[in-house]
């Protein structure tokens, strides 16, 4: 028992000194690696060059929401009663804006009143021209009974002495003239009964009219959202503040909009510095303020002729750069950072950029061969904030030593 006891001891010194050797030697292989390399090496694979800028996202088309676009013989100003909250998502055809109905509803009623008025007066001059027929037959009948009358007397008066025989004579042409003036009236009466008829169903028609135009444009006094989208209300030009219910605004004027968030753009900006590298059409990362991590992706579809003086002083240019897809995420007037890709290789030879030397109007990389730092010219291509594409006497892997611990042995 004793003599397995110390084997198995024995053994467990051997396992303990082999680990220990064992990790001495891999420091011992760390720091030789780390002594005999600066660090740096000539790297290959994809490659990006970009420019980042700020910018705001827009809905590429959005809907106006005005007052109502009704007849100023309502008034020319109305108070607004109800207002949908501004951010509010919306449905199409829901109610956003309601506006006082007070002057249309007074307009309703007089117009009410008066159309019922023009009916009256309709009813009346229907019952009157019935009853001015009537006294016209009835005059009818009586002018030619005296017709028939004094044309006897005409007849008879054959016998009578010339100065009766005139008289009767006069007084049967007189018969005669108004029982032909009776029967012209009677002739004419209907067409002239029928026109002034005519003109009073017109005015009935024009009270009508005017009624139902009022009742649609109360109708119209409840504001429906165009589409589906974000409710945002517009500032209010009298106080510099989004409109409110109580204010009372003028017809017509713009109270909201309504993003088509389908679509949705970055207004954004590219210093004069950087705007040569920069065209319609190049491919740009969009990420919010609020989801750095989420990337969006983009194309710049327009880019201003007119560089525009910043409030830091330096000038820019006015882009716009057209989001692919739609992400709820998306809402108007959130701030972004835009990186506009100018360049994009997919095996590239680039080094750390504190790894390049110029002098005059060349570029050199200090190349370590055989324990010499080798001066190399390279020439440079497309660069970012850390590396820069390279071509030249050079390749991936080899180790490089930055100039300023050249500079600073010599």
């Amino acid at each position: 028992m004793k003599t397995k006891y110390h084997n198995f001891s024995t053994l467990r010194k051997k396992i303990a000194t082999l680990l220990v050797f064992s990790f001495l030697s891999l420091l011992m292989l760390i720091s030789c690696k780390r002594s005999s390399g600066s660090g740096y090496t000539v790297m290959k694979g994809p490659f990006k060059q970009s420019v980042i800028e700020t910018g705001e996202i827009q809905a590429e088309h959005s809907s106006i929401v005005t007052m109502p676009r009704i007849n100023s013989i309502y008034g020319y100003s109305f108070k607004i009663i109800s207002l949908a909250e501004n951010g509010k998502n919306v449905k199409k055809g829901d109610p956003v804006i309601k506006v006082d109905p007070a002057s249309v509803q007074k307009y309703i009623i007089e117009k009410r009143e008066s159309l019922e008025n023009e009916i009256a007066s309709s009813n009346r001059l229907k019952a009157q021209i019935l009853n001015n027929m009537q006294d016209l037959r009835a005059q009818l009948k009586n002018e030619e009974a005296s017709f028939r009358i004094k044309k006897i007397q005409l007849e008879k008066s054959a016998f009578e002495s010339v100065g009766i025989k005139k008289v009767i004579e006069l007084e049967y042409r007189q018969a005669e003239i108004r029982l032909n003036r009776i029967k012209r009236n009677l002739a004419r009466r209907p067409f002239l009964d029928s026109l002034d008829y005519s003109i009073q169903q017109i005015k009935v028609v024009q009270r009508e009219n005017e009624l139902k135009t009022a009742e649609d444009a109360l109708n119209q006094l409840i504001v429906k959202s165009p589409l589906d989208g974000v409710f945002v209300l517009e500032k209010y030009s009298r106080t510099g503040q989004a409109y409110k219910v109580g204010d009372e605004v003028s017809l017509g004027y713009t109270i909201a909009r309504i993003p088509d968030i389908r679509t949705m753009k970055v207004n954004g900006i590219i210093l004069e510095n950087d705007i040569s590298r920069i065209k319609t059409g190049l491919k740009v990362v969009v990420r919010m303020d609020a989801l750095p991590n989420v990337p969006f992706y983009g194309r710049i579809t327009k880019i201003s002729m007119v560089c525009i003086p910043q409030q830091d002083g330096k000038k820019a240019f006015q882009s716009e750069v057209l989001i692919s897809g739609s992400d709820p995420r998306l809402k108007s007037g959130m701030t972004v950072r835009c990186e506009y890709i100018t360049f994009e290789g997919e095996n590239e030879i680039y080094v750390p950029n504190n790894c390049l030397l110029e002098e005059n109007i060349h570029t050199y990389c200090f190349v370590k061969r055989r324990g010499k730092a080798i001066k190399t010219e390279v020439t440079t291509g497309p660069s970012n904030n850390m590396y820069t594409v390279v071509s030249g006497n050079i390749r991936a892997g080899l180790d490089l030593i930055p100039p300023e611990k050249i500079l600073t042995r010599q």
